[in-house]
């Protein structure tokens, strides 16, 4: 039984459905993959990256990295939510091209957390953004998730104001990579 970390494909879409679910139901959400969450469907189009962590083909771990939706940042841009100005990571249709990256779907089994796991997935999205070309890593989350922020704040994540509409969430950061 070894934990591999492996990029996304299809075969895994039954398994990455059912752990989503899974996480979402512990965190007293629902999964919606033919609603709001739809962009699950198209993973390989809706992602820059997403790995998923597997053990014996069940997924177990995910995480994601997926351009920034300058539509809905835009206005948080001049707001000053993430600053333009120092050459600091902004985001939006006035770069030249994205800078950030949003960490989305950072979800590990209860049962294999503080075993080095969360670093690991956390470690690959670190690693694929500068890949990338990236210069930042924005993410909202909820304060009610500790042991993430937790994780987010180790890696180097600080706060930030909002620079979205998630209605949901309550604590931005970003990653200066």
């Amino acid at each position: 039984m070894k934990v591999r970390l492996v990029p996304y494909s299809d075969s895994l879409k039954e398994s990455l459905f059912a752990f989503t679910a899974g996480c979402f139901e512990e965190l007293g959400k629902k999964f919606e993959p033919d609603g709001r969450h739809g962009f699950y469907n198209d993973i390989e189009n809706e992602f820059d990256v997403f790995y998923c962590l597997v053990l014996d083909e069940e997924v177990i771990g995910t995480v994601g990295l997926k351009k920034v939706d300058v539509r809905a940042a835009g206005k948080k841009i001049d707001e000053g939510a993430i600053d333009l100005k120092n050459d600091e990571c902004a985001v939006g249709p006035k770069q030249t091209g994205a800078r950030a990256v949003e960490l989305k779907a950072m979800y590990l089994d209860r049962s294999y957390r503080g075993k080095g796991y969360g670093r690991m997935l956390m470690d690959k999205a670190v690693e694929e953004a500068k890949r990338l070309g990236y210069e930042c890593i924005v993410l909202d989350s909820m304060s009610k998730y500790e042991d993430a922020l937790r994780l987010y704040g180790k890696t180097g994540f600080r706060r930030i104001e909002r620079y979205n509409d998630n209605v949901h969430a309550d604590v931005f950061m970003r990653l200066d990579l």
